[in-house]
């Protein structure tokens, strides 16, 4: 396979950017975070919570658990970015993947002192695993990536074999796979042409809101979404119009959509099936042909990414042989319009799948965009729409706050409920929206980001000391895990001491959250930081701390 030198430059340009934008620390953790963020739709602060890399982290780079599924997933990230082109084109080293049964057998091991083992943050994750493992049976998933090229087939096929005996899938994803997911933005094709199926379809409206109703078979869905470089991979780029600005692929809709694709009785797939939604700048049907043939200019998908990728992925692996496809069909939904405004009204109201989570319908709230308003005046860039990170911008040295963090910092800093916006953070832009963001006090909102960047800073130089010093010589390691509370705590404390630094209520936070930890027999921080019983204890004891003691004790001044 021939190297593509031009991809490998974009995506370490695309690294560059998240490292710019401080969405990562360290450009080894830009592939982790692509992947999290693009493949599994996690947010910021999920991913940060799910890096494990760094010295005894048996080769694990990152542990990012899904919990949504029947079965929750447990997926082990190890990743390589290479600096150089020459390092790219060589093959990921297969032998790399051994590395990982040391981690399965300290998993197994409850014998063991993780402390000496492990590094915090892979102890943390561990903790988590086993207790998932007492009340459930987690899937167990390896991935191996890289900004290079895959490994040599006939090295890896023995170690993913004896992982596979094991009941733990391998999955690679290297350069292609992260150029189809994650850079490339625009189709090789400018117009889509697909034939109807038999029935004919249903026209309404006018100029304006011209739209197209009919059916598609499996066949012509397979064309209309192959990429033509490849036509066992699908061109991701259809998507990127939604009002979540990418596709993942992992759930358990998917795994359904799938099932009912590849039964004997698909021919009812339909009946079962609310169809996909497509728009694009013009559309065109030839009804003198039979069946009908509909051309469509800037095409995209804007809702049905679940129904398109599962059928796709089922087709393929039939691939070139697709008889058993021969009465699927599916139904869509044409618009012609390139208003954004009018796009993101139809991918709203036909949704009925999990392609529009609350947050993306809140995008264009009248809350959100006078929130906007209120912090660029303030030189703070409000995030509204998922996926905006890293964009091209022209004011890149700019403050940014994402939506969902906005809402987290007030949850938590305002309403005094970090556990919440730590666990339950869809319910920011659902249950709770109107308490968080109608009449949000622009004041306070940027007094807890400002606060929460010192915490933040010293999230980091904790992550710093560990490398150096060791976990044996480092105190309060449980800030990554929690601060969110330290951020809560630190609005209850200046409430009470208003004279005292930032400084010194960040230390007399984590002081308090340290003691609750000692009384609570240092439980795992997944456990602790999601229990709002802790989170009142350490509200009461900010009432009892008495800062000056923490000075004297500190020598802060």
């Amino acid at each position: 396979m021939t190297f593509d030198t031009e991809s490998f430059k974009q995506l370490n340009a695309r690294i560059n950017e998240l490292h710019q934008d401080g969405l990562i620390l360290e450009q080894h953790h830009g592939l982790i975070h692509l992947l999290l963020s693009q493949r599994f739709l996690r947010e910021p602060d999920e991913i940060k919570e799910s890096i494990v890399d760094g010295g005894n982290d048996c080769g694990v780079d990152a542990v990012y658990i899904n919990r949504k599924p029947d079965q929750p997933v447990i997926n082990i990230i190890q990743s390589k970015v290479n600096t150089s082109e020459r390092k790219a084109k060589n093959s990921f080293k297969a032998t790399e993947l051994r590395k990982h049964s040391k981690f399965f057998e300290i998993l197994k091991n409850t014998e063991l002192d993780l402390k000496k083992v492990v590094n915090p943050s892979l102890e943390q994750k561990i903790l988590e695993i086993r207790d998932i493992q007492r009340k459930d049976f987690p899937i167990f998933k390896i991935w191996l990536i890289s900004n290079g090229s895959p490994c040599v087939e006939h090295e890896i096929e023995p170690l993913v074999a004896q992982f596979k005996s094991q009941e733990i899938s391998v999955q690679e994803f290297h350069l292609s796979d992260f150029m189809e997911f994650c850079i490339n933005s625009h189709s090789s094709r400018s117009q889509h042409v697909f034939r109807v199926r038999e029935a004919g379809v249903l026209e309404a409206g006018d100029t304006e809101l011209y739209s197209v109703v009919g059916y598609i078979s499996a066949r012509e869905l397979y064309d209309v979404l192959k990429d033509l470089r490849n036509e066992r991979k699908m061109d991701y780029s259809l998507f990127d119009m939604n009002v979540r600005s990418f596709l993942g692929t992992e759930s358990s809709i998917n795994k359904e959509i799938y099932k009912s694709a590849s039964s004997p009785n698909n021919s009812h797939f339909s009946s079962l099936n609310n169809g996909i939604t497509i728009v694009g700048t013009q559309v065109q049907v030839m009804k003198t042909t039979e069946p009908y043939k509909i051309g469509v200019k800037k095409m995209s998908i804007v809702n049905g990414a679940q129904t398109c990728s599962a059928i796709f992925d089922c087709m393929k692996d039939q691939y070139p042989d697709f008889s058993k496809f021969e009465n699927l069909s599916v139904l869509f939904r044409l618009f012609k319009t390139d208003d954004p405004e009018s796009i993101d009204r139809i991918a709203i109201s036909t949704n009925s799948q999990n392609r529009i989570k609350p947050r993306d319908l809140k995008a264009n709230d009248n809350y959100q965009i006078k929130l906007e308003a209120a912090l660029d005046k303030k030189g703070i860039k409000y995030i509204r729409k998922r996926g905006d990170f890293g964009q091209s911008d022209e004011q890149e040295k700019q403050k940014k706050l994402d939506a969902l963090t906005a809402g987290q910092l007030i949850l938590s800093y305002v309403h005094h409920e970090p556990a919440n916006a730590k666990r339950k953070s869809d319910s920011i832009f659902s249950d709770w929206y109107n308490k968080i963001f109608a009449g949000a006090d622009v004041a306070k909102l940027i007094r807890a980001y400002e606060l929460y960047n010192k915490i933040e800073d010293y999230q980091n130089f904790i992550s710093d000391e560990v490398r150096i010093r060791g976990v044996s010589r480092t105190e309060n390691t449980f800030v990554t895990y929690g601060g969110f509370h330290v951020l809560t705590l630190c609005s209850k404390l200046e409430e009470v001491h208003p004279d005292k630094t930032d400084h010194e209520l960040i230390h007399s936070a984590l002081d308090i959250i340290a003691e609750c930890l000692r009384e609570a027999g240092q439980p795992a921080y997944y456990t602790f930081f999601r229990d709002s019983n802790m989170t009142d204890k350490m509200i009461e004891k900010c009432y009892q701390l008495d800062l000056f003691d923490y000075t004297k004790k500190t020598g802060t001044k």
